[in-house]
């Protein structure tokens, strides 16, 4: 095996429908036998990360969590272990967050507008060449052919985007039944309609208004200046101007499924072949981003006969519904991984980072409830019907607690049986890839030392 961070490390890597892609697995199986192995980590990289990214962000997370082992503090309970980690390489695809309020600013409008169809075209380029499955590639062709008739026709809209979000549909990247994502409502209106309401700038803020999770209206004015807004949007008026967002929200529905797939299919198959071989092994599951929800998904496809219970599991600003492990969301609808919660599944700590500074899970819940149209008024925030764990922590789930994410050497008492919500707010998690930091990583090393 090779070191990576100071620890062994095994790269195991997946297809798009979970499949492992290489013999990684028996060498894993070989080292912790002759290493003696007692706990491994294993890790799975977010949407934003393609192989390079995901090996650094791995890299970066080890060498800090290294750090931590022989503290005073955690010395007794780590210092006497022998770790290994194993990085969950998936096929993603980088969300494109968009343009920022000011970009463009040295192009005249018609310019703007020619070179957000010039990035569309490529978008959908890359889209049909590398990320879909062969038998879609047709419904992609179609879409590019239809790019220069949506500004005259709003039938070419619509025809343009129920072909976008069939790719969330089919193939192996198929819209899973998660009712608490707001899929189903985006895919049951007229394409033309969802442009229409993308006409009006999304203003995400990034600062809370007050303590209960921060109120910002969805208007154009700028709110009422608390804080650094994101705008999302509205910078062209036209068609052109909007097409990137509904590419961006086909593919951030793609890559929710797809890490899923992965994680129920291929990482849960992983943790058990381990854990049969070696009963004694802890392992700990730990996800940023859509690489929290394949972690997800492999805890709830690990509570399935025969039960295997996963020593710990950290979440990392991780990109899922906020309802995803409530009973209800207040519309009748469980969580996608409820079973997660009911099951115990996870033996020691369960942890889940957030940050109101996380701008990345906010924009693709933002731009998912604004389509949705169920809460207009509290785009973003722990109210909104579709908003993101890795921004609000665990929403309408009894069987959670809430504290902040200290500085490194903080006393944590982490409950068990119940989610462990770490608010990283203002400071301690500044955007949605600060996950390897010493504050992050020490909280982690934290949840291990319990198991």
């Amino acid at each position: 095996m090779e070191t990576l961070g100071g620890f062994p490390f095994m790269a195991l890597e997946y297809s798009t429908s979970g499949v492992l892609t290489s013999a990684t697995l028996d060498a894993l199986q070989a080292h912790v036998q002759s290493a003696g192995t007692s706990d491994l980590l294993v890790i799975a990289h977010g949407f934003r990360n393609n192989a390079g990214e995901a090996r650094r962000l791995y890299e970066r997370f080890l060498q800090n969590f290294g750090a931590h082992i022989t503290r005073a503090e955690l010395a007794p309970a780590l210092a006497s272990r022998t770790y290994a980690a194993a990085g969950i390489f998936w096929p993603s695809k980088a969300f494109s967050e968009g343009p920022s309020k000011s970009d463009g600013e040295t192009q005249h409008l018609d310019e703007r507008e020619a070179a957000a169809l010039d990035d569309a075209r490529a978008e959908l380029t890359v889209l049909r060449n590398d990320i879909v499955a062969a038998e879609q590639r047709g419904t992609v062709d179609r879409a590019l052919a239809l790019l220069d008739q949506l500004e005259a026709s709003t039938d070419k809209q619509d025809e343009f985007v129920a072909l976008l979000l069939s790719l969330a549909r089919d193939g192996d990247s198929a819209a899973d039944a998660d009712a608490t994502e707001g899929f189903e409502e985006v895919a049951a209106q007229r394409g033309s309609d969802l442009f229409a309401k993308l006409a009006a700038p999304i203003i995400l803020p990034t600062v809370r208004r007050d303590g209960d999770g921060g109120v910002m209206a969805l208007d154009s004015s700028g709110g009422d200046g608390g804080g650094a807004p994101l705008f999302i949007g509205g910078a062209l008026k036209s068609i052109a101007g909007r097409i990137g967002q509904v590419l961006n929200l086909t593919t951030w529905y793609m890559m929710k499924n797809r890490s899923g797939t992965v994680g129920a299919n291929g990482v849960a198959a992983a943790v058990r072949a381990l854990k049969v071989r070696h009963p004694a092994l802890r392992v700990h599951l730990i996800g940023h981003s859509l690489g929290g929800r394949c972690m997800a998904a492999c805890a709830k496809a690990l509570c399935a006969d025969p039960v295997v219970q996963p020593d710990s599991l950290s979440l990392l600003e991780a990109a899922f519904s906020h309802y995803g492990l409530s009973q209800d969301n207040g519309h009748g609808d469980r969580g996608f991984f409820r079973e997660v919660i009911e099951h115990h599944i996870v033996k020691g700590p369960f942890i889940s980072t957030y940050s109101y500074q996380d701008t990345v899970v906010g924009t693709a819940y933002a731009i998912s409830s604004r389509l949705a149209g169920d809460n207009v008024k509290a785009v973003g925030d722990k109210h909104d019907q579709y908003g993101g764990i890795g921004r609000n922590g665990t929403q309408r789930t009894s069987e959670s607690t809430t504290q902040l994410l200290g500085s490194v050497g903080t006393r944590y008492s982490y409950v068990p049986r119940v989610v462990n919500n770490l608010d990283g707010s203002g400071g301690r998690i500044k955007d949605h890839g600060d996950v390897t930091n010493p504050e992050v990583t020490y909280a982690v090393a934290c949840a291990v030392a319990e198991t």
